[in-house]
Protein backbone atom coordinates (compact mmCIF):
# COMPACT_ATOMS: atom_id res chain seq x y z
CA UNK A 1 0.00 0.00 0.00
CA UNK A 2 1.64 3.62 -1.34
CA UNK A 3 0.64 6.61 1.47
CA UNK A 4 -0.30 9.54 -0.02
CA UNK A 5 -0.81 12.45 2.91
CA UNK A 6 -1.27 16.48 2.84
CA UNK A 7 2.11 18.80 4.19
CA UNK A 8 1.30 19.89 7.77
CA UNK A 9 0.90 23.39 6.48
CA UNK A 10 -1.96 22.23 3.66
CA UNK A 11 -3.51 20.35 6.60
CA UNK A 12 -4.17 22.92 8.73
CA UNK A 13 -4.88 25.29 6.25
CA UNK A 14 -7.16 23.02 4.93
CA UNK A 15 -8.73 22.74 8.15
CA UNK A 16 -8.71 25.91 10.24
CA UNK A 17 -7.79 28.70 8.07
CA UNK A 18 -11.88 29.42 7.75
CA UNK A 19 -11.90 30.13 11.59
CA UNK A 20 -9.69 33.66 11.46
CA UNK A 21 -11.20 34.65 8.54
CA UNK A 22 -14.68 34.25 9.43
CA UNK A 23 -13.91 35.83 12.77
CA UNK A 24 -12.56 39.20 10.76
CA UNK A 25 -15.19 39.13 8.89
CA UNK A 26 -17.80 38.96 11.13
CA UNK A 27 -15.47 41.71 12.88
CA UNK A 28 -16.21 43.95 9.70
CA UNK A 29 -19.96 42.82 9.68
CA UNK A 30 -20.91 43.69 12.66
CA UNK A 31 -19.12 47.10 12.17
CA UNK A 32 -20.64 47.49 9.02
CA UNK A 33 -24.08 46.26 10.34
CA UNK A 34 -23.76 49.11 12.90
CA UNK A 35 -22.94 52.45 10.61
CA UNK A 36 -25.74 50.98 8.11
CA UNK A 37 -28.18 53.18 10.41
CA UNK A 38 -25.76 56.06 10.26
CA UNK A 39 -24.90 55.90 6.52
CA UNK A 40 -27.16 54.12 3.79
CA UNK A 41 -24.64 52.72 1.84
CA UNK A 42 -23.15 50.54 4.34
CA UNK A 43 -25.42 48.03 3.35
CA UNK A 44 -23.35 47.21 0.47
CA UNK A 45 -20.31 46.21 2.61
CA UNK A 46 -22.86 44.31 5.34
CA UNK A 47 -24.02 42.24 2.23
CA UNK A 48 -20.81 41.47 0.67
CA UNK A 49 -18.89 40.47 3.94
CA UNK A 50 -22.23 38.06 4.74
CA UNK A 51 -21.99 36.78 0.96
CA UNK A 52 -18.15 35.92 2.02
CA UNK A 53 -18.70 34.64 5.32
CA UNK A 54 -21.49 31.86 3.95
CA UNK A 55 -19.25 31.31 0.43
CA UNK A 56 -16.75 30.31 2.53
CA UNK A 57 -17.73 28.20 5.53
CA UNK A 58 -19.89 26.84 2.93
CA UNK A 59 -16.67 25.81 1.11
CA UNK A 60 -15.18 24.36 4.66
CA UNK A 61 -18.38 22.48 5.54
CA UNK A 62 -18.35 20.96 2.18
CA UNK A 63 -14.47 20.04 2.48
CA UNK A 64 -14.31 18.32 5.58
CA UNK A 65 -17.02 15.90 4.85
CA UNK A 66 -14.93 14.99 1.11
CA UNK A 67 -11.31 15.62 1.69
CA UNK A 68 -9.24 12.64 3.29
CA UNK A 69 -5.80 13.64 4.29
CA UNK A 70 -4.73 10.33 3.96
CA UNK A 71 -4.82 8.00 1.07
CA UNK A 72 -3.42 4.50 1.16
CA UNK A 73 -4.02 2.81 -2.19
CA UNK A 74 -2.75 -0.18 -4.05
CA UNK A 75 -3.68 -1.74 -7.40
CA UNK A 76 -7.02 -3.17 -5.64
CA UNK A 77 -8.54 -0.67 -3.24
CA UNK A 78 -8.28 2.55 -1.60
CA UNK A 79 -8.68 3.17 2.29
CA UNK A 80 -9.54 7.09 2.86
CA UNK A 81 -9.12 8.35 6.52
CA UNK A 82 -8.01 11.44 8.58
CA UNK A 83 -11.23 13.49 7.94
CA UNK A 84 -12.04 15.84 9.99
CA UNK A 85 -13.87 13.31 12.20
CA UNK A 86 -11.15 10.72 12.63
CA UNK A 87 -13.36 8.00 13.20
CA UNK A 88 -14.16 8.34 9.22
CA UNK A 89 -12.62 5.50 6.75
CA UNK A 90 -14.07 4.72 3.52
CA UNK A 91 -12.99 1.49 1.82
CA UNK A 92 -13.45 2.30 -2.47
CA UNK A 93 -12.53 -0.66 -4.72
CA UNK A 94 -11.00 1.01 -7.67
CA UNK A 95 -13.18 -1.25 -10.08
CA UNK A 96 -16.59 -0.04 -8.06
CA UNK A 97 -15.18 4.01 -9.46
CA UNK A 98 -18.03 4.97 -11.48
CA UNK A 99 -16.79 8.78 -12.62
CA UNK A 100 -13.60 10.80 -11.93
CA UNK A 101 -14.44 14.75 -12.39
CA UNK A 102 -13.25 18.17 -11.92
CA UNK A 103 -9.93 19.28 -11.61
CA UNK A 104 -6.99 19.49 -14.43
CA UNK A 105 -9.82 16.74 -16.12
CA UNK A 106 -12.97 19.47 -16.61
CA UNK A 107 -10.18 22.15 -17.66
CA UNK A 108 -9.68 23.65 -14.38
CA UNK A 109 -6.43 22.19 -13.04
CA UNK A 110 -6.79 24.70 -9.78
CA UNK A 111 -10.13 23.22 -8.65
CA UNK A 112 -10.11 19.06 -6.90
CA UNK A 113 -11.04 16.09 -8.33
CA UNK A 114 -13.77 14.84 -7.60
CA UNK A 115 -13.85 10.83 -7.26
CA UNK A 116 -17.61 8.97 -7.30
CA UNK A 117 -18.12 5.24 -5.96
CA UNK A 118 -21.98 4.86 -6.58
CA UNK A 119 -21.48 1.25 -4.76
CA UNK A 120 -20.54 2.76 -1.59
CA UNK A 121 -22.50 6.15 -2.00
CA UNK A 122 -19.46 7.96 -1.53
CA UNK A 123 -17.66 10.96 -3.07
CA UNK A 124 -14.27 11.46 -2.55
CA UNK A 125 -12.34 15.25 -2.91
CA UNK A 126 -8.37 15.10 -3.80
CA UNK A 127 -6.90 18.61 -3.89
CA UNK A 128 -3.70 19.47 -5.65
CA UNK A 129 -1.83 20.21 -2.81
CA UNK A 130 -1.95 16.56 -1.77
CA UNK A 131 2.12 15.03 -1.95
CA UNK A 132 2.80 13.20 -4.87
CA UNK A 133 -1.00 13.98 -6.48
CA UNK A 134 -0.18 13.18 -10.01
CA UNK A 135 1.41 9.90 -8.80
CA UNK A 136 -2.15 8.86 -7.43
CA UNK A 137 -4.02 9.94 -9.86
CA UNK A 138 -2.45 7.94 -11.95
CA UNK A 139 -2.64 5.04 -10.02
CA UNK A 140 -6.63 5.61 -9.95
CA UNK A 141 -6.94 5.72 -13.60
CA UNK A 142 -4.86 2.68 -14.46
CA UNK A 143 -7.02 0.63 -12.23
CA UNK A 144 -10.55 1.71 -12.98
CA UNK A 145 -12.96 0.16 -15.36
CA UNK A 146 -12.32 0.66 -19.10
CA UNK A 147 -15.47 2.72 -19.46
CA UNK A 148 -14.23 5.36 -17.00
CA UNK A 149 -10.97 5.72 -18.04
CA UNK A 150 -12.42 6.13 -21.81
CA UNK A 151 -14.82 8.53 -20.18
CA UNK A 152 -11.73 10.43 -18.55
CA UNK A 153 -9.48 10.70 -21.92
CA UNK A 154 -12.59 11.68 -23.78
CA UNK A 155 -12.70 14.37 -21.76
CA UNK A 156 -8.97 15.37 -21.18
CA UNK A 157 -8.84 15.21 -25.10
CA UNK A 158 -11.63 17.92 -25.58
CA UNK A 159 -10.86 20.21 -23.53
CA UNK A 160 -7.01 19.76 -25.19
CA UNK A 161 -8.40 20.47 -28.52
CA UNK A 162 -10.72 23.69 -26.98
CA UNK A 163 -7.05 24.58 -25.73
CA UNK A 164 -5.58 24.37 -29.11
CA UNK A 165 -8.44 25.94 -30.85
CA UNK A 166 -8.59 28.87 -28.35
CA UNK A 167 -4.20 28.66 -28.62
CA UNK A 168 -4.70 28.75 -32.41
CA UNK A 169 -6.96 31.60 -32.57
CA UNK A 170 -4.73 34.43 -30.25
CA UNK A 171 -1.83 33.44 -31.97
CA UNK A 172 -3.44 34.16 -35.12
CA UNK A 173 -4.50 37.68 -34.15
CA UNK A 174 -0.80 38.68 -32.82
CA UNK A 175 0.59 41.33 -35.86
CA UNK A 176 4.00 41.22 -36.53
CA UNK A 177 5.78 43.72 -35.48
CA UNK A 178 7.33 45.92 -37.83
CA UNK A 179 10.71 47.35 -38.50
Amino acid sequence: MVIFQYSLISKFIFRYANIPLTIFLLLYLVSSFLYMFQKWYFVFPFLLNLLIIIALNRYYLRSYKLFPYKIEINNEKMICSDYLKKSKVHEILLRDIDSIEGGSLSGTPAKPIYINSSSNNVVIGISTHMKNYNKLITIILSNVKQEVYNEVLDKAREISESNKEMFGLMKSKKKPIKK
